[in-house]
């Protein structure tokens, strides 16, 4: 996946909790072998070899001028927490489209309106997919006493 830079540089770090950011700089202190304060790309070398990856020199290069704010060719703690809140932001955005493209397809509209029939819903994740869990109650929790799913209570179903 690549990065925009320009969308990199408006992310707000803010939105990764507390114990995100601490892994964060876990994660980042257990890079930096030689405690620069930055991730270099020998180090960033070694950590994906670890993981079994054997990326090019051009390669390497080219992931960290990708996320390199400061032009340092480096990759400081603020432009990883950076590039973690991207990614959370990244998938949050996708994780909704495609909630709301189960939501269009069961039955609900595009503007998020209307609803999904609750046997429908259980149907489907029942047969399509044979999962075997307790929709019924799960519902039932979410919007007792109806038989029609509303946006957001479709979206805290597959979100819990």
């Amino acid at each position: 996946m690549s990065i925009n830079m320009e969308d990199l540089k408006k992310v707000n770090v803010d939105t990764l909790t507390a114990k995100e950011k601490q892994k964060c700089y876990e994660a980042f202190v257990a890079f930096d072998k030689n405690v620069s304060g930055y991730i270099e790309k020998d180090e960033l070398r070694a950590v994906l070899e670890e993981m079994g990856q054997k990326p090019s020199e051009e390669e390497l290069i080219k992931m960290i001028n990708e996320v390199d704010l400061s032009g340092r060719g480096a990759i400081s703690k603020e432009d990883f927490l950076k590039i973690i809140a991207y990614h959370k932001m990244i998938l949050q955005t996708s994780d909704e489209e495609d909630i709301k493209l189960a939501f269009i397809a069961l039955g609900g509209n595009e503007d998020k309106t209307g609803s999904v029939d609750r046997q429908k819903l259980i149907n489907v994740i029942q047969n399509e997919f044979n999962l075997s869990i307790d929709l019924n109650r799960l519902i039932k929790e979410l919007s007792p006493n109806q038989n029609e799913l509303k946006y957001e209570d479709f979206r805290n179903l597959l979100q819990n």
